[in-house]
């Protein structure tokens, strides 16, 4: 939330709890995956073994990975070796005779590549180590090797802060290719002018992202996925999804609501609920300090650890929570012993977030090849698998979402993501987060 504004940079948070009962899948992901709200997970595996050789096809590798051997496709390749990069991509295509030969291409040049484009060419990738992390190897990093034949390494860290940490520790001499983490992140490494702007024309997926989503960072970041924030309830209070934050207030949450820490963008979004039920908006707070300051007699507890949360509710304990975002949930909210759901659909909407791809500057790797990857990071497919692993919002409104994932009410389609999502402005978030903070603090102490 997911440049996030809770980035642990910025607010500044990092959680190691472990609790009891389950230890797997989403248990230790980070609440708020750009904050520093980290939960390490326990035995994560090894990204060089997740990926394993480009040519390997055995199991564990996706069945649809198709390999080009047209006639097109081998044509195309042979004649760029021969031009040897003296001439643009785009450029052979549009003067040589194989080019003429295919007809008009419909598909940009990168939906023909061979499928050994990229051999030889390594590329390292740098984004977080929790399940939306392995489930980018799984579903981008590994294909596009079998793919292109490129060699990918990533490198799977824990939150936005480590990700910035490391590429200004190498500024001079920049170690990774692409950049996968929040957008208060991309901002930041933007500010500090540690990043390229990406080549757009070699970026054809991109045509169709959300406009208000394609791009952050000040056009350094593409954008990749929404990470979303929410209401948490009981299910064994409410047999139906509450439509508004106002059950916070209620009578039925008293001694029973669960609030996010100061330090985190779920307060700053808190407030900013708070400040339009009370009349206000987000550059006018002060009503909503007021009424925050009326949930002091409902609050059970202030609390970013989903291990311990859950707890709350399995124990007839908790009725409500805001904001919390349901992809940390994952794993509890379909099993019925926690009596725990969440809900998006909001009068008031529902937070995301924009995660972005960014390149760092002076990159070693081959410019064209991480165009290609971001580019197949935004696959209306891959969208859809991604969305469906972890429950992200889809920046391409052609995602391809399965039956399954339709069904699951925590994964934002693209007809409610522009209909209901909020988007946060980062930067002006940045410039109040103090004092916010501070008013926060003493509303609900």
């Amino acid at each position: 939330m997911s440049g996030r504004a809770n980035c642990a940079l910025m607010f500044g948070l990092r959680f190691e709890g472990q609790g009891e009962g389950k230890t797997s899948g989403r248990k230790r992901v980070r609440d708020q995956r750009n904050c520093g709200d980290h939960f390490q997970l326990a035995g994560s595996a090894d990204p060089a073994k997740m990926l394993g050789s480009s040519s390997s096809n055995g199991a564990g590798e996706r069945p649809d990975v198709q390999k080009s051997s047209n006639s097109k496709g081998e044509c195309i390749m042979d004649l760029d070796k021969k031009l040897k990069g003296v001439l643009r991509r785009r450029t052979f295509l549009k003067r040589t005779a194989c080019a003429a030969a295919a007809g008009a291409l419909s598909m940009p040049w990168i939906k023909t590549a061979s499928a050994q484009e990229f051999a030889g060419k390594e590329l390292r990738v740098l984004t977080w180590s929790d399940p939306t992390g392995q489930a980018a190897v799984r579903n981008i990093l590994r294909p596009f090797e079998t793919e292109t034949g490129a060699r990918i390494k990533p490198d799977l860290t824990g939150t936005t802060s480590d990700m910035i940490a490391k590429i200004r520790a190498s500024a001079a001499r920049p170690q990774y290719d692409l950049v996968i983490l929040s957008g208060f992140g991309a901002s930041t490494l933007a500010e500090a002018g540690l990043l390229e702007e990406p080549n757009w024309e070699q970026i054809p997926n991109s045509q169709d992202l959300s406009p208000q989503y394609q791009s952050g960072a000040k056009g350094y970041g593409v954008g990749y996925f929404l990470w979303s924030d929410g209401l948490l309830y009981s299910t064994s209070v409410y047999d139906h999804a509450p439509k508004s934050y106002q059950v916070l207030w209620s009578e039925e949450s008293r001694g029973g609501v669960i609030v996010v820490p100061p330090q985190s963008l779920g307060a700053m979004e808190l407030i900013i609920i708070a400040a339009k039920m009370a009349g206000g908006d987000a550059k006018n707070p002060d009503a909503g300090f007021k009424l925050l300051a009326e949930l002091k007699d409902r609050i059970l507890t202030v609390e970013n650890n989903p291990t311990r949360l859950v707890e709350l509710f399995r124990a007839n304990s908790a009725i409500t929570g805001a904001l919390y975002s349901p992809l940390l949930y994952a794993e509890y909210i379909p099993d019925p012993e926690y009596k725990l759901s969440s809900t998006l659909d909001l009068e008031e909407g529902f937070f995301v977030d924009l995660q972005l791809m960014v390149i760092p500057k002076g990159h070693p790797g081959d410019r064209t090849a991480i165009n290609a990857l971001i580019n197949k990071a935004l696959d209306p497919e891959v969208q859809g698998k991604m969305a469906e692993e972890v429950w992200y919002g889809p920046t391409n409104t052609k995602a391809v979402l399965s039956g399954k994932a339709k069904a699951i009410p925590y994964i934002p389609s693209p007809d409610v993501i522009a209909n209901r999502a909020v988007s946060l402005d980062a930067d002006y978030l940045a410039s109040v987060r103090d004092e916010w903070v501070r008013r926060y603090t003493q509303a609900i102490s």
